[in-house]
């Protein structure tokens, strides 16, 4: 690799980082296009980084590619929401639940600690947006690690693009969000530290369909479903 080649890589990672940050911290929505000329005019770049992050953020699942027309942040049918939110209400109530049972004192001692900046940062804070979406991540995959179930910590993995992207909505629909899910984190954490496996699931269970409620609501879906 010569050293052009270093830097057109290092700038298209910066690029790449730049426009995950945007588009998980809802600067960009589900749906909105995104121009090549906009971004590389907003960076004062030219356009081969800026066409390799957008194909790079494509790979991720961020962006979807539309021949003939561009990229544009991926976005959501019902159907899809519906099945995201009852496969993950699954998936992370049963981690809540083994975490209970097999955590240990180093992985009690992180998530209370997360807990605690967490706090800090939302209160008295106008726009938390970036660094909540850092501390809420962190919080769910520590009790998944602490599930001790690999086949667990790989599918929360994969799902993490959605996740990131369906939260921005979540909380846009609800501006009061971050400090709810703060309290619900609360409580799924109270659970653990107690061993009690049972309302660790009730409790995780509750947040994310609280999360999808949240999404159907902006989405306009109100028709029946397990999640009003």
């Amino acid at each position: 690799m010569d050293s052009n080649d270093f830097i057109r890589e290092t700038t298209t990672t910066s690029v790449f980082k730049y426009m995950k940050n945007e588009i998980i911290t809802g600067v960009f929505r589900p749906g909105q296009w995104i121009r090549e000329r906009e971004i590389k005019e907003l960076l004062g770049i030219s356009s081969t980084p800026v066409r390799e992050a957008l194909r790079m953020l494509v790979q991720e699942g961020i962006l979807v590619s539309i021949p003939h027309r561009g990229v544009r942040v991926k976005s959501f049918d019902e159907k899809e929401l519906r099945d995201f939110y009852e496969f993950r209400s699954e998936i992370e109530g049963l981690a809540a639940e083994l975490a209970a049972i097999r955590r240990n004192e180093e992985q009690l001692q992180l998530i209370e600690d997360i807990l605690k900046k967490s706090e800090q940062k939302i209160q008295g804070a106008e726009n938390v947006a970036a660094e909540a979406v850092q501390f809420n991540n962190q919080f769910h995959h520590i009790i998944a690690e602490a599930s001790h179930n690999q086949s667990i910590v790989n599918a929360l993995s994969q799902m993490g693009t959605e996740v990131d992207l369906l939260r921005v909505m979540s909380w846009e629909n609800e501006k009061t969000r971050p400090a709810i899910t703060l309290q619900q984190h609360r409580l799924i954490f109270n659970t653990i530290v107690r061993q009690d496996s049972k309302e660790a699931r009730r409790h995780m269970q509750k947040h994310i369909d609280d999360s999808a409620k949240a999404v159907l609501k902006l989405e306009g879906i109100t028709s029946t479903s397990a999640y009003q």
